[in-house]
C-alpha cells in the first residue's frame, strides 16, 4: 500500500449534532475525493438542518478515511444517509464497523429501525445492507435509469 497505509492504526470517534469547522472540513473532503456528483450545498446543509444528527469518523494518522452520516427522519426511524471509505483503506472492515457504531447509537437513542437508500451502481454498498440483515422494503425508477431502492432494518 502507500505511504505505508497498510501499518496506519484506524481510530474511531463519534460526533453528535454539527461538527467542529476543522472536521466538517475533513468531511467535506473526503466527500468530494468519494463522489462524482457532489453537492456542498446539499451536505452542508443536511448536516446543519437535522436532528439527532449523528456522524460515525474513521481516522488514521493522516485524517479522516472513512464516515457514516445520519439523522432522524422521525421518531423511531434513523436514516443512514451518506458514508464512504477512503479506496486505499477499503477491505480493511472500516465501513462495517462504522454502520455498527452507527446501529449501536441508534439503539441506545431509542430508535426502531434504520432505514437507508442506495442505487444500483453502488452495489458494495447494497451487499453490505443485506448482510447487516437490512431488508429491500422499495424500489423506485428514476429518470437516469439506476433505481432507488430503500432498505430498512429493524433494531428491537
Amino acid at each position: 500500500m502507500p505511504n505505508g497505509m497498510g501499518n496506519d492504526k484506524i481510530s474511531y470517534h463519534s460526533v453528535e449534532g454539527i461538527p467542529e469547522q476543522i472536521i466538517l472540513d475533513e468531511l467535506i473532503s473526503l466527500y468530494n475525493a468519494l463522489f462524482e456528483d457532489t453537492n456542498n450545498d446539499l451536505f452542508l446543509s443536511r448536516i446543519t438542518n437535522n436532528p439527532d444528527l449523528f456522524i460515525a469518523i474513521a481516522r488514521s494518522a493522516e485524517g479522516i478515511v472513512g464516515f457514516k452520516l445520519g439523522y432522524a427522519i422521525s421518531e423511531h426511524t434513523f436514516y443512514s444517509w451518506l458514508g464512504g471509505v477512503d479506496p486505499d483503506y477499503r477491505k480493511k472492515g472500516i465501513a462495517n464497523q462504522l454502520a455498527d457504531i452507527q446501529e449501536q447509537w441508534a439503539i441506545d437513542k431509542g430508535f426502531k429501525s434504520l432505514r437507508t437508500k442506495s442505487t444500483n451502481q453502488f452495489k458494495p454498498m447494497m451487499i453490505l445492507n443485506l448482510k447487516r440483515g437490512f431488508d429491500i422494503i422499495e424500489v423506485t425508477a428514476v429518470k437516469n435509469g439506476l433505481d432507488k431502492i430503500v432498505f430498512q432494518k429493524s433494531l428491537s
